[in-house]
């Protein structure tokens, strides 16, 4: 069978199958809840389309260059809905969207430090707009600001990477090794000259390396210990009494 792990990437799967980036389900029933278009310049229309989730009812937005059309479903709370045209599954929906909202593809976890989040989530929205030097600038300032949670050492942000490297031993090396070419991207000082011929693709493996770093540091650990006290309960509950030293919570 033919690898579709590209598919959870992305928004759309088909005209009735997305991805939602609110509640982190992939491959959940949606549908068009608005849809409006404006003038993006003087020659220039832009389409506007809003999609709720049929898992949590929350609602993102993705604009379009094109009008992509729609089917006309019917009334649910008093509420018109649509789905896409089904002949734009083959032509991959997804691809019909320049920009989103949420930029971040699945909204980061709240259990990572707000203010990575949000450097994070601006990179990514500079990325969307090809904004090179803010999303490179905002990558650095990520890694400056995991340094200072993590207490890293080091006066450069190679020797800072090297250190959360040392510090966070149990994550794989290859991602701390790919932050360390974001220096490549930006010198200390942002100028336009500072990319030296990357593109934004290289910018795209640095941010999808920061958040797996993110990911396995702050929720990984979090949800281990969360699943821990589950079965501890679920052991009290069967077997009755106390849980082993050896098992108590730390």
């Amino acid at each position: 069978m033919a690898d579709q792990s590209e598919l959870d990437q992305q928004y759309f799967i088909d005209r009735n199958i997305y991805n939602c980036p609110y509640c982190n389900r992939r491959h959940v029933a949606y549908s068009v809840r608005g849809h409006y278009k404006f003038d993006w310049n003087e020659n220039k229309k832009c389409f506007v389309y809003f999609v709720m989730c049929h898992s949590c009812t929350k609602v993102s937005m993705h604009l379009s260059y094109e009008e992509v059309e729609l089917i006309y479903q019917g009334t649910t709370g008093g509420n018109a809905y649509w789905l896409f045209d089904s002949r734009y599954n083959d032509l991959g929906i997804d691809s019909l969207f320049f920009y989103s909202v949420p930029t971040s593809f699945f909204v980061m976890d709240n259990r990572i430090p707000r203010v990575l989040r949000e450097l994070v989530t601006e990179a990514e929205g500079c990325l969307k707009s090809n904004f090179l030097t803010g999303a490179s600038a905002c990558a650095r300032k990520v890694v400056y600001e995991l340094g200072v949670i993590q207490r890293a050492t080091g006066d450069n942000y190679e020797e800072r990477i090297k250190s959360l490297k040392a510090i966070n031993s149990n994550i794989d090396p290859a991602f701390f090794d790919t932050l360390l070419t974001i220096q490549q991207v930006t010198s200390t000082k942002v100028h336009e000259e500072s990319y030296d011929g990357w593109e934004s693709k290289h910018l795209r493996l640095i941010l999808s390396s920061l958040t797996e770093v993110l990911g396995e540091i702050f929720v990984v650990p979090a949800v281990r210990e969360e699943k821990r006290k589950a079965i501890l309960i679920l052991k009290d509950e069967i077997l009755g009494g106390k849980a082993k030293p050896e098992l108590e919570e730390k």
